[in-house]
């Protein structure tokens, strides 16, 4: 149905149609396609920057606490401070020189000023003490034991001495002899944490978002250079990202206050720790509208391309298609004037010169048409006026019939009789097949002219007949016995004296149910190689008297393949002074009882 009614459109209607149907569609699957990629870019091109801020913040935590790592190995290693911890019998010298070694040690390290407190101590007498609060709270031999708690790689932990100090990040380390297992001594290195929070100074934080440091389990907040621990952690959900510069970066949605945020965690390569970024989801969307804002305006150009399209459809396809109607129009009119504007320089140019081509076609024939009635009216005329001929001849043979019957010339009067019938049967019958029994009565005309001719010496017989009902049903081309039968008296009976007989037999085949008429002479005959050549397409070369007795029998042949097929024809038997046989194969097809046979009739 609606089928139908786009079928019922006009042609502009169907582009306009067509047209914004389909800007409509690659609008829509345009702009689903652009705000996917858009979002996908814009949630990929976010957790990348949130990443690479991460990373780079990580990587700035790590190079700290690989300098403190750094520091602790090597106090853990100096010959000297091991000599110092040992030795039974101390000396000044020893101390001043493992307090220098240990100071000039101290004093090159990379984070010595966010280094709160660092010693060596042999755990009861002897220990070397720098940092930054060492001046207001010293370390004494009764001291020790509060700080030697279990070894540690990294650990948030009170100074014992200064119990209103911030929180700092410990590590503790044994010194041990390389062969042995047992302890010598101890290494105490207690960091600011701005170790961590300095790193973030220079952070983009988005709106909403929040850095946390995560170590040991426990979650700590960062408030500018405050670490606030965080009782609950964060319930996470798992999250598919794509695109993140590194591995061992992962991404979780996290639910807060019937909010949707999302937390990036990047480790600290080498340090059970790591730095989380939480920041709202809805972050997304004020970047995500800026992109709206783009996939519309490109909708509404490509709104725009349309109707610059539909204007120009408009003018290279509907305008001239409406041109051509309206020529076609015309010329349905009888306006058939060339038309000159409608042939443009492109394909419906190509059509407007054919309507015009065809516009002079069809005038011409009209005039051809009208002279053509006037030659058919003539030769009608012509025709009546020739019809005249045959009648007045076949009168005229009528009045010499009966002036021989007066004066008592049959025989004239017989054979002007058998002359006007077949007179009037080749004038007045339009007929190409006649039944064989109409045939065979022409062919007794024919005779009766031809015996008075030669004296009566020529006898012509039917002298069998499978079933008379051949005669009425079998149909025949007219003038196919006439011919046979003057080829049997002019070169079969005429060389040996004009005398003899003619032969009609008919039979039905037995083989396919086809007739057979043969027509048998006694006379002269022919040799096979004539016989052979006889049913071939005459040529120029043969004698005059054999070519018109050929041109007959291939005439008639060729007549009977027209009319049946190549199937049907004529078989000609010769035997030199015995005489020649011609047999004509007919198709036959028995009428049903109360069927008629349509023929003209031979005699009027």
């Amino acid at each position: 149905m609606s089928f139908d009614f786009i079928r019922r459109m006009t042609l502009r209607r169907q582009i306009v149609l067509g047209t914004q149907m389909f800007t409509a569609v690659v609008s829509l699957l345009l702009g689903i396609v652009l705000f996917a990629l858009s979002d996908s870019y814009i949630r990929s091109n976010t957790l990348r920057s949130v990443e690479f801020n991460l990373m780079q913040m990580a990587t700035s935590v790590e190079a700290k606490l690989n300098n403190a790592d750094n520091l602790l190995n090597w106090a853990s290693t100096d010959s000297t401070l091991r000599r110092y911890l040992t030795t039974t019998e101390m000396t000044g010298q020893l101390t001043t020189s493992a307090y220098d070694t240990f100071s000039d040690r101290y004093l090159s390290s990379p984070i010595q000023t966010q280094i709160t407190r660092f010693f060596v101590t042999n755990g009861t007498d002897r220990f070397l003490q720098l940092g930054n609060l060492t001046s207001s709270a010293g370390l004494n031999a009764g001291t020790l034991t509060m700080f030697l708690g279990p070894e540690n790689r990294l650990t948030f932990a009170l100074d014992p001495l200064l119990p209103s100090h911030p929180t700092c990040l410990v590590l503790r380390q044994q010194i041990r002899p390389s062969t042995e297992t047992h302890s010598i001594g101890w290494i105490y290195l207690g960091l600011d944490t701005a170790v961590i929070t300095s790193a973030a100074d220079d952070y983009i934080m988005p709106e909403g978002g929040v850095l946390y440091w995560q170590m040991g389990g426990q979650l700590w907040r960062m408030d500018g250079h405050i670490l606030t621990p965080v009782e609950h952690g964060l319930d996470t959900e798992p999250y598919r990202a794509a695109g993140l510069a590194s591995p061992d970066t992962q991404v979780f949605r996290v639910m807060r206050n019937n909010r949707a945020f999302l937390s990036v965690v990047a480790p600290l390569d080498g340090w059970d720790a790591q730095l989380i970024q939480l920041f709202p989801e809805s972050t997304f969307l004020n970047q995500r509208m800026i992109y709206l804002l783009l996939i519309g305006l490109g909708i509404l150009l490509l709104w725009l391309m349309d109707a610059l399209l539909l204007r120009w459809l408009d003018s290279v396809i509907t305008r001239p298609v409406a041109a051509l109607r309206q020529r076609l129009d015309r010329i349905s009119e009888g306006n058939f004037t060339i038309d000159h504007s409608i042939e443009w320089s492109n394909e419906l140019g190509d059509i407007g010169r054919g309507i015009n081509h065809l516009a002079g076609n069809v005038e011409g024939l009209l005039a051809r048409r009208l002279e053509d009635q006037k030659r058919k009216q003539d030769l009608e005329y012509q025709m009546l006026q020739t019809e005249i001929n045959p009648h007045f001849i076949y009168n005229t043979l009528n009045s010499i019939r009966w002036m021989a019957t007066i004066q008592n010339a049959t025989g004239i009067a017989e054979m002007v009789t058998a002359f006007a019938r077949l007179t009037k049967s080749v004038s007045k019958s339009t007929e190409k097949l006649v039944p064989l029994q109409d045939e065979l009565a022409l062919l007794n005309d024919y005779f009766t002219i031809q015996q008075y001719r030669y004296g009566g010496d020529l006898q012509i017989e039917v002298s069998h007949i499978d079933n008379e009902a051949i005669c009425r049903d079998c149909m025949i081309p007219r003038f196919t016995l006439q011919p046979l039968a003057e080829n049997a008296i002019f070169h079969g009976l005429e060389p040996k004296g004009g005398f003899g007989s003619v032969l009609i037999e008919i039979h039905i085949s037995p083989d396919n149910g086809d007739v057979l008429v043969t027509m048998t002479d006694d006379g002269v005959g022919m040799p096979p190689e004539q016989v052979a050549h006889l049913l071939d397409e005459p040529s120029d070369q043969a004698a005059a008297q054999d070519k018109i007795r050929h041109v007959g029998l291939w005439n008639v042949h060729r007549r009977l393949q027209y009319s049946f097929g190549r199937n049907y024809g004529l078989t000609v038997e010769s035997e030199p002074d015995v005489g020649t046989a011609v047999t004509i194969r007919l198709p036959y097809h028995p009428k049903e009882e109360g069927e008629t046979t349509h023929a003209a009739d031979p005699t009027g």
